[in-house]
């Protein structure tokens, strides 16, 4: 008998919802095994907090929330003061945001995260897994039984007839591991990725990269108030990374001392002034006896002019790997990059374009609420927030 074309429509019809039905419940299934898969990033740094959490919908990717907590802790506030802070700030933006979600992906920097890249014999993961703490110990300036030691394997080669693999190896000291879960712990989460900041990045920039053939490798600088994370990215990979100490609070507590005030001012004239970088400019304000702004400018510059330093010597090392390799641009991060004239005197001095990260500028809504001199400061959260439950299996 023929099926009548209103019989065909509720046919489909049930048959889209019995398939609705199915996918969701594999889905449940999938996350009663696995876990969710959805995490919230929070970032935490000694100047804010940036939270991101960002939901694959349809394969897209799309901002749920967003978060940016100053943390004007008092210079005189004891470590344990300020962890309080911390927790009672998170605590507090989770319970007004309405996040449900509970797993967290968060990243480390610092003097207390060692990156090396090193060649090992050629094993397999579980091998090196179960001999990780003997193959590492030489490349570590630390006690091995003080660090968490990670590792990702980037290729195998065949170097003087030995098969080797280069594998990228991370340790991390437990105590600051431990730092970090008490805060994300005592705001009531429950962390699930620990990664480190430059490679959290590296997400970011495959979102955003033109898949075409790039002249040179891309070097971020992540510029944040207590360490710049440097990271060289060939082809969509990490080749090095490196924390420098010349950061936002160097810049600040230079102007203290050359202008003789306390940080809030100097923070303000930082802000306001930032680097003249124009000679007509630096003409003009010469001849309207701008020494406010001159001053600010040359300590600035003099700081930088460190900073440039270390990236060269990072280069250096870099360009040493191979006489293909070269550096094709330069893109600034992190709460100092939108600094007046930073990226334009940079250029200047490495003589490589420099940009801006707009971390967001991936999705298809960006937060329109967002100040754009944050912007750049949530590289990192962006970067975690794109990782999802055990990506890493």
């Amino acid at each position: 008998m023929p099926v009548k074309p209103e019989d065909a429509n509720v046919k489909e019809e049930n048959f889209k919802a019995k398939v609705g039905e199915v996918l969701k419940k594999a889905k449940t299934l999938t996350s009663f095994l696995f876990g969710p898969e959805d995490i919230i990033a929070v970032d935490v740094g000694t100047y804010s907090v940036k939270i991101v959490e960002i939901k694959q919908e349809g394969g897209i990717p799309v901002l749920k929330n967003w978060g940016y907590i100053p943390l004007n802790a008092k210079p005189e506030a004891t470590p344990e003061e300020k962890k309080a802070q911390v927790i009672n700030e998170l605590r507090a933006f989770i319970i007004k945001k309405g996040v449900k979600i509970k797993d967290v992906a968060t990243a480390l920097s610092g003097n207390s995260v060692i990156v090396r890249y090193v060649k090992f014999p050629r094993l397999t993961k579980s091998e090196l897994s179960a001999t990780l703490a003997t193959e590492a110990e030489p490349f570590i300036p630390f006690d091995i039984n003080e660090v968490q030691l990670g590792f990702h394997i980037l290729n195998e080669i065949v170097e003087e007839g030995q098969k080797k693999m280069e594998t990228v190896l991370v340790a991390a000291k437990k105590d600051l591991i431990q730092q970090r879960l008490e805060v994300l712990q005592g705001a009531g989460l429950s962390p699930t990725i620990i990664d480190v900041d430059s490679f959290a990045l590296e997400n970011v920039y495959e979102r955003q990269r033109d898949l075409k053939p790039e002249a040179g490798a891309t070097l971020y600088l992540n510029i944040g108030h207590t360490v710049t994370n440097l990271s060289i990215l060939e082809g969509g990979v990490t080749r090095v990374v490196r924390d420098i100490f010349i950061s936002g609070n160097t810049l600040t507590k230079a102007i203290m001392k050359a202008f003789q005030v306390d940080f809030t001012k100097a923070e303000e004239l930082k802000k306001t002034y930032g680097i003249i970088v124009d000679a007509a400019e630096k003409e003009k304000a010469l001849q309207e006896g701008q020494r406010e702004a001159l001053g600010v400018s040359q300590t600035v510059a003099n700081v930088v002019k460190d900073m440039v330093g270390e990236v060269h010597r990072s280069v250096d090392f870099y360009l040493s790997q191979g006489p293909e390799r070269s550096i094709g641009r330069i893109v600034l991060m992190g709460g100092v990059a939108r600094l007046k004239n930073l990226a334009k005197h940079l250029s200047v001095e490495l003589k490589v374009p420099v940009t801006v990260l707009e971390p967001f500028g991936f999705l298809k809504e960006a937060p329109a609420d967002l100040p754009a001199d944050l912007a750049p400061a949530f590289g990192v959260a962006v970067g975690l927030a794109l990782r999802r439950n055990k990506d890493w299996i």
